[in-house]
């Protein structure tokens, strides 16, 4: 596996996840004579087109069918072969939600599924395009794992892991090309174990995806008005890490970050793993609400949806003033090994 490096990092974000998919499709290829990739049309949208002439006994493409894409995915499993299959999550985990169900969660065949344009990054497609009820979707799929990264640099390290994971499992990949660095150097991966970016005391921020980053962004606004945030990575949705959730019963407020709609999602999964606790913060979801938003580009979409950074800053700050959570003074409100 690559080692993490500021370069590597860099090129990763400039390629954006679904190409940085395909270079390393071609690194499992050349590794696992019994590794293939298989896709719905989709191969040049996730860089795999080299892919397909390099190792062209290694893949396949059933066409615009993804239901089929399932079936064909699940039975060179069930033979013995290594098999991711990718394309647009909200077709992929939608259309095929039955086959899903019923080769991976009850047959428990362990096919990597790559859902590209999870979220909103496709929305200028309009609706159809946009995956906001995936997760919803694959979490309920019992001994479905579902994980989505923070960059592209999380992407590799999740990509290897599950590799060596012997379940089906759900890779969620969100934004674009160029997309924001959140790590530039070696940490330890695992599934099911958050990453810890940045330690706090008041707040605790929970991001999966690209709002990772901007968790990242909205802690240090948070700063300047004194509240200390600890932001988790939660890249693994399911199984949560129950583990990170019960180090953060003393905060004030936990906040969930997440282009998905509000329902059934992390927000959710936290809230349903933190209902049993007696003690918990008060939790603030901020996610898409309970409707289809207008087709139109990334960055107006997220404004549109209120995940900016300055709005969910804002968002945050509001429930801090509801809660008392203000200090009185904005000193002084890093702590040791908080992340600068």
């Amino acid at each position: 596996m690559q080692e993490i490096t500021r370069k590597n990092a860099r090129i990763w974000s400039m390629l954006g996840m679904r190409r940085t998919v395909g270079i390393l499709l071609k690194e499992f290829a050349k590794e696992d004579r019994a590794f293939v990739f298989a896709t719905a049309d989709m191969a040049r949208y996730m860089g795999a087109e080299d892919f397909s002439e390099t190792f062209p006994d290694q893949f396949v493409d059933v066409g615009i069918a993804e239901q089929n894409l399932i079936g064909v995915a699940a039975g060179m499993q069930k033979e013995g072969f290594h098999v991711f299959a990718g394309t647009y999550a909200t077709f992929l985990t939608a259309r095929a939600l039955d086959q899903i169900r019923v080769s991976l969660g009850y047959m428990k065949l362990g096919v990597k599924l790559i859902g590209i344009s999870g979220g909103l990054s496709d929305g200028n497609f309009s609706p159809t395009h946009m995956a906001l009820e995936d997760i919803a979707d694959m979490r309920a799929i019992p001994n479905l794992t579902v994980i989505s990264p923070a960059d592209g640099a999380e992407l590799v390290k999740a990509m290897y892991a599950l590799r060596a994971h012997p379940g089906p499992a759900y890779l969620r990949l969100t934004g674009r090309a160029n997309t924001p660095v959140v790590y530039t150097q070696e940490y330890d991966f695992a599934i099911g174990r958050a990453v810890c970016l940045r330690e706090g005391r008041d707040v605790a921020l929970i991001a999966a995806g690209t709002m990772a980053a901007a968790a990242l962004n909205v802690a240090e606004e948070l700063c300047k008005s004194g509240i200390s945030c600890k932001v988790m990575n939660m890249h693994t949705i399911k199984p949560l890490d129950e583990a990170a959730l019960d180090a953060i019963e003393e905060f004030g407020l936990a906040v969930t970050m997440e282009e998905h709609m509000r329902a059934g999602g992390l927000g959710s999964a936290v809230a349903e793993y933190m209902a049993q606790k007696e003690k918990r913060p008060v939790q603030l979801m901020l996610a898409v609400e309970d409707v289809y938003p207008q087709s139109a580009e990334y960055e107006q979409l997220l404004e549109s949806c209120g995940l900016t950074v300055s709005q969910m800053t804002e968002r945050i700050l509001k429930k801090c003033r509801e809660l008392g959570l203000l200090p009185e003074t904005t000193a002084n409100c890093r702590i040791k090994g908080e992340r600068k």
